[in-house]
């Protein structure tokens, strides 16, 4: 029976890093300067503690945070490239078809328009939805 060992907190705040900065021009190397380790050294560890490369680990963020822009927002492929830290809109497309099947255009073209999902909070339907201000609705008339 084997029993969980949590990672170690130097290896955490590496994750946090890339959780958090993802959008950033991160690497390997500042992940690695987080968690006070030589590249190397690091790239072990973190494997052996979360199953995936800290480069596979970043991209993987890369690429939901781009698949949820792409389903929720009307900004360019481009734009969400640059948007999570990619530097170049043809590597993005190969890596985002790797991860989900399919280039991003066909992806976004699954899910409907962004401006089809845009809600009208409750409190503005509310307000257009009320009778003018000056009407008392005969209440008042004799």
């Amino acid at each position: 029976m084997t029993t969980f060992v949590p990672p170690a907190r130097h290896l955490l705040k590496a994750k946090d890093l890339a959780d958090a900065r993802y959008f950033e021009h991160l690497d390997v190397d500042d992940l690695a300067r987080a968690a006070g380790l030589s590249r190397a050294h690091f790239s072990r560890e973190f494997r052996a503690a979360f199953g995936e490369s800290p480069h596979s680990y970043l991209l993987t963020r890369r690429m939901e945070r781009a698949a949820a822009l792409l389903r929720n927002t009307d900004r360019s492929v481009a734009d969400v490239c640059f948007s999570v830290g990619l530097q170049s809109v043809g590597s993005f497309t190969t890596s985002f078809k790797r991860t989900y099947g399919v280039t991003p255009t066909a992806y976004r073209s699954a899910f409907p328009p962004a401006a089809a999902g845009a809600m009208v909070p409750a409190c503005i339907a509310r307000f257009f939805g009320r009778p003018p201000h000056n009407s008392t609705n005969g209440e008042d008339s004799g």
